[in-house]
């Protein structure tokens, strides 16, 4: 995953750099534990929904919340840009995702989990 992040990024595919685009870490001191992405989600026509990409933690830092901080620091950066957030996790990943409000999503290639934000109600 890592590997797949660096190359994309190297070739400049994805740099994380349109609007509402991010590319976040989590460091100890110097050290990189953890890091994860924000981008307009490519499969879906139309830029109102985001894809969470490329979350990788360090396996001395599983299980120790570094995850679940990336994670709700992307849902942050995505709820005021994106109606929906998308990602497509593996098996071993549902339960995470799903306990930070991620809903599974059936038949679609792309998708494993959506999480749909709460539309304002400014003006009610």
């Amino acid at each position: 995953m890592l590997q797949r992040l660096q190359e994309h990024w190297r070739d400049g595919s994805n740099t994380f750099s349109k609007p509402g685009e991010a590319l976040l870490g989590v460091f100890v001191g110097a050290s990189l534990v953890g890091a994860g992405g924000l981008n307009i989600d490519p499969y879906l026509a139309g830029g109102g929904s985001g894809r969470v990409r490329h979350v990788y933690v360090g396996p001395r830092f599983r299980r120790h919340g570094v995850g679940r901080l990336l994670v709700e620091a992307i849902i942050a950066r995505a709820r005021p840009e994106f109606a929906v957030l998308n990602l497509r996790a593996p098996d071993t990943a549902h339960a995470f995702y799903e306990a930070l409000g991620f809903k599974p999503v059936e038949g679609e290639k792309f998708a494993s989990h959506r999480l749909i934000f709460a539309q304002s109600s400014q003006g009610s």
